[in-house]
C-alpha cells in the first residue's frame, strides 16, 4: 500500500510538472507546468508608488512590465484609471499610446484576441523606438500609437533598432508569460489566457514578465515606477517641419526638430487628440504668438486615423494647441499666409488673396483685383510683408504689391515669377526661370540679374509648394536650390551676396550621390535658421515608391560645411516647408527718447532703432497707437519711417508708438513738452507786445484786437491759473523761471515766452 502511495504521489507530479502549459491561451507542450507556479505579491510597492497614472477614472490598476535582460531600471511599472470595465488588452494599449517610450508587437485578430509577441521601453532618449524584421536595417518598422503589428507568431524575427533599450520578443526563443492579482488574492497567478480576455477590477495588478530563452524568471523583489512622461516639446528651441504628408492616405502634419536633435513626430496630432490638417499641407507659418497652417484641401478621404482639420488650422505657436479651424478660406484651395498687422493677416489661396481677421478669427473678403485666372494659371504664391506693403506671387501675372492701409492693389510688377523674399538691407527680390529681379520696396523700380543654366530656378506651380527660394537674417544674402528642368531639382545650393550682387554657384552640394537611388530635395527643401544662421535642408530619396519612406535632415553652417544630419523614422512624409519659432520681442534701442520739449516740428528716424534678432529688422512695422492731446502736438510716420511731431499749441501729450515685428508689438511711449505754437500768417502780423520781459510781479500786454482768452503754461506744460484785468497779468506768486504766455484774440491765436524773476 505504502509502494503505490508514493507511485500515485509521483505519477501526479510528473503530471504536473509536464501538463499541457497554455501562453496567451495557446497550448504549449514546450513549456515546463512548474515554471506557471504563484508567487507572493511584492509588499514593498503600493499603489501610492506610482508615478505615471494613463486615463481617467475611479478605478485604478498597476501595469508591470519586467524584461529580465540585465539592463536598469527593470521591472517597469505605470498606473492605468478607467471607468466601467476595462480589460488587459485596454491598459496595455493605452499606457503604449500615451507613453512614447514604451511600445509593443501584438498579433491582432487571433482566435484567443491579441498576442503580445514583444514590449520594448527607450532607456536613454537616443534613436527612436522601431523594430527590425529577419535583419532588414533599410526599412525599419516603426509604432503607430504604440504598436507594430503583425500577423502571425513570428515575434523570434524581430531586434530592436537601438540595442541599448529594453527589448524582448519571441515564441520560440523566448515568451512573455503573463502574471495576474486582483484585491482578493494573496499572491500573482499565472494567466493561461491573454491580456484580451483579463478582466481588471479596481486594484488589480498585471505582471509581464519575460523568459528569454525560455528559462523562467520569479517576478521581481524591485519594482521601479516609470517617471512622468510629457510628448510636449519646447516649442521655443528648435525648429518645425510642417509636412505635405501622403496623399490618398493622411492629412497634413507637423514634426518637431527639438533639443539634443531629437524628433517629435505629428506634435499637433499629438496635442489635440489625433486631429491634422487638411489634405496636401503645403504652408506654415509663425505670426505673433499664433501658427498657420494651410493645406490645399480640406480634408484626405483616405485618412481614417487622423481627425481632418481644413485649408487653414490655427493653432498656438508654443502648445500646438488648436485654435480654430476653416474648410472654407473663400472658396479656393489653400497656397499660403503672411501676418498684416496684429489684426489682419492675408490668405494666399488658388483663386486670389483673402483677408483675415486675427483678432476675430474669421476669414474675409476677396481683395480686388487679385483673383482672376484659373486655380493653376493664377494662383497666389508665396507673400511678404515689408515695413509698407505686401508683396505677392502671382502665377502668370506677376508680382502684386498691395497697400495694407487699404488693402488695396496699388501696381502690378507683369512677368512669370515663382517667389519672392526680402532680404535683410531690406531689397526684395523675386524669381523667375533664369532671373533674378531686384525690386525696390517703395518705388517698385526693377533691376534684373541673369541667372546662367547651372543656377536657374524654375518653379513648380503645377503642383505648387513654396520653394526654396529663400535669405538670410543674418547676412545680405539670398539661397535656392538650383533646377536641372521642370521637373527635376538640382543637387545644389546657390548663394547670392546682395551687397556685391555675386553669385556662388556650387555653395553646397548636397549628400547622398552616390548609387542608384540618391538624396533629392523635396518641398521647399531650404530654408535658414534666423538666428543661427544654419542652413536646414532636408532630401528625400529618389526612385518613387517606397524610396519616399527615406527623409533626411541636414544642417550646414553659413560657410556652407555639413554640421549635422538627422534621420526621420522610415514615412511618406513628404516634407512641406521649415518653420522657426518666433521667440524674441523687438527691442528698442535706448536712443529712443521718454521725453522731449519742442518749440518746432522733430523729425525722429525710426529705421535703426528697433531691432529683432529672429527677424528681420527692416521690415518692423511702425505705427502711432495713440496721441493723448493733439491740440498741442500731432503725430505721424511719414514713408521715410521718420516720426515726425509737429507743435500745435503749448501743452504736453504722450505719444504711444508701436513696434510690430512678425505680430510682436512693443509699445514705447513719448513725452513731449509743447512750448511753441505754430500760427497762421493772420497771427504773425497781430500787433502784440508784454513788458517788461523778464518781470517780476506785473506782466503787461498790448494788441489793437480783442483779447478773448489768455492762459499761462510751466516748463512742464501744465496750466496756470492768471486773470488779465486792464492788459494786465500779476505772475508775483509765480515761481521764478520760464513761462509760455498764449493769448487768443478774435483774430488769431499767439504765443510768446517771459521769465519771471
Amino acid at each position: 500500500m505504502k509502494k503505490f502511495y508514493l507511485l500515485t504521489l509521483l505519477l501526479f507530479f510528473t503530471f504536473f510538472t509536464n501538463a499541457q502549459v497554455t501562453v496567451q491561451s495557446v497550448p504549449r507542450n514546450d513549456i515546463k507546468g512548474n515554471s506557471i507556479k504563484k508567487q507572493s505579491k511584492k509588499a514593498d510597492f503600493n499603489f501610492d508608488d506610482i508615478i505615471y497614472w494613463v486615463g481617467t477614472g475611479t478605478n485604478e490598476a498597476a501595469f508591470v512590465v519586467q524584461w529580465n535582460d540585465a539592463k536598469n531600471p527593470d521591472a517597469l511599472v505605470w498606473g492605468f484609471r478607467w471607468n466601467g470595465t476595462a480589460t488587459g488588452e485596454d491598459m496595455l494599449k493605452a499606457i503604449a499610446k500615451t507613453d512614447k517610450r514604451f511600445f509593443t508587437l501584438l498579433y491582432q485578430g487571433t482566435q484567443f484576441g491579441s498576442a503580445v509577441g514583444g514590449l520594448g521601453f527607450d532607456l536613454d532618449g537616443n534613436d527612436t523606438n522601431a523594430l527590425f524584421k529577419n535583419g532588414n536595417t533599410t526599412y525599419p518598422l516603426y509604432p503607430v500609437d504604440g504598436i507594430i503589428n503583425t500577423t502571425s507568431y513570428d515575434f523570434d524575427d524581430y531586434t530592436a533598432k537601438d540595442a541599448d533599450d529594453h527589448w524582448g520578443s519571441g515564441w520560440y526563443s523566448g515568451y512573455w508569460s503573463y502574471w495576474v492579482k486582483d484585491p482578493a488574492d494573496t499572491e500573482f497567478g499565472y494567466s493561461g489566457l491573454g491580456a484580451s480576455s483579463r478582466q481588471l477590477e479596481n486594484g488589480s495588478w498585471d505582471v509581464w514578465n519575460f523568459n528569454p530563452n525560455m528559462e523562467s524568471y520569479d517576478i521581481s523583489s524591485a519594482f521601479t515606477p516609470v517617471s512622468a512622461y510629457s510628448t510636449q516639446a519646447d516649442f521655443t528651441k528648435g525648429y518645425f517641419m510642417v509636412n505635405e504628408e501622403w496623399f490618398g492616405h493622411t492629412n497634413g502634419s507637423v514634426n518637431f526638430i527639438g533639443e539634443n536633435d531629437q524628433i517629435h513626430y505629428r506634435v499637433y496630432s499629438e496635442k489635440n487628440n489625433n486631429q491634422a490638417f487638411g489634405a496636401t499641407t503645403q504652408f506654415g507659418t509663425i505670426y505673433g504668438d499664433k501658427f498657420y497652417f494651410i493645406s490645399k484641401q480640406a480634408a484626405d478621404g483616405g485618412d481614417t486615423q487622423y481627425t481632418p482639420g481644413g485649408r487653414l488650422v490655427v493653432a498656438n505657436a508654443t502648445t500646438m494647441e488648436k485654435i480654430k479651424s476653416f474648410d472654407n478660406i473663400g472658396g479656393g484651395d489653400g497656397r499660403s499666409f503672411v501676418g498684416v498687422t496684429d489684426k489682419l493677416g492675408y490668405i494666399g489661396a488658388s483663386n486670389g488673396i483673402y483677408t483675415f481677421d486675427i483678432e476675430n478669427l474669421q476669414v474675409g473678403t476677396l481683395i480686388s483685383g487679385t483673383g482672376g485666372g484659373s486655380q493653376y494659371a493664377g494662383q497666389i504664391g508665396n507673400m511678404i510683408r515689408t515695413s509698407q506693403y505686401v508683396f505677392a506671387v502671382k502665377q502668370s501675372a506677376g508680382v502684386l504689391i498691395i497697400d495694407p492701409k487699404t488693402n488695396t492693389l496699388v501696381k502690378t510688377i507683369s512677368g512669370a515669377y515663382h517667389s519672392i523674399v526680402q532680404a535683410k538691407d531690406g531689397s526684395v527680390w523675386a524669381i523667375q526661370n533664369q532671373k533674378l529681379v531686384n525690386i525696390d520696396p517703395t518705388t517698385f523700380a526693377i533691376t534684373e540679374y541673369a541667372l546662367s543654366t547651372a543656377t536657374q530656378y524654375l518653379g513648380s506651380w503645377g503642383a505648387w509648394n513654396a520653394g526654396s527660394f529663400t535669405y538670410s537674417n543674418q547676412q545680405n544674402v539670398l539661397y535656392w536650390m538650383n533646377s536641372l528642368n521642370a521637373f527635376t531639382s538640382g543637387t545644389k545650393v546657390i548663394k547670392f551676396d546682395v551687397t556685391t550682387k555675386t553669385l556662388v554657384d556650387n555653395f553646397i552640394t548636397i549628400p547622398g550621390q552616390e548609387g542608384t537611388y540618391k538624396q533629392i530635395p523635396y518641398g521647399a527643401a531650404l530654408r535658414v535658421d534666423p538666428v543661427s544662421d544654419r542652413l536646414i535642408l532636408n532630401t528625400t530619396e529618389s526612385g518613387y515608391g517606397a524610396h519616399y519612406q527615406k527623409n533626411w535632415i541636414h544642417t550646414y553652417s553659413n560657410t556652407g560645411a555639413l554640421l549635422n544630419t538627422k534621420t526621420l523614422n522610415d514615412y511618406y512624409w513628404f516634407p512641406a516647408v521649415t518653420v522657426f519659432p518666433d521667440v524674441t520681442e523687438p527691442v528698442v534701442s535706448s536712443t529712443f527718447p521718454s521725453e522731449i520739449n519742442a518749440s518746432s516740428a522733430i523729425k525722429i528716424d525710426l529705421k535703426t532703432i528697433v531691432t529683432d534678432a529672429d527677424n528681420l529688422s527692416v521690415s518692423i512695422l511702425k505705427s502711432i497707437r495713440s496721441n493723448s492731446n493733439t491740440n498741442a502736438i500731432s503725430a505721424e510716420i511719414n514713408s521715410d519711417e521718420e516720426l515726425v511731431l509737429t507743435p500745435q499749441g503749448a501743452g504736453t501729450a504722450n505719444i504711444v508708438v508701436s513696434f510690430n515685428s512678425n505680430g510682436k508689438v512693443v509699445d514705447k511711449t513719448l513725452t513731449i513738452i509743447s512750448s511753441s505754437l505754430a500760427v497762421n500768417d493772420n497771427a504773425k502780423k497781430i500787433n502784440l507786445s508784454i513788458y517788461p520781459n523778464p518781470t517780476t510781479d506785473i506782466l503787461n500786454l498790448k494788441t489793437q484786437d480783442k483779447i478773448v482768452e489768455v492762459s499761462v503754461f510751466d516748463s512742464t506744460g501744465k496750466v496756470i491759473n492768471t486773470k488779465i484785468v486792464d492788459g494786465k497779468i500779476n505772475v508775483s506768486e509765480l515761481l521764478k523761471g520760464n513761462y509760455i504766455l498764449r493769448i487768443t484774440t478774435d483774430k488769431a491765436t499767439y504765443q510768446e515766452k517771459f521769465i519771471k524773476k
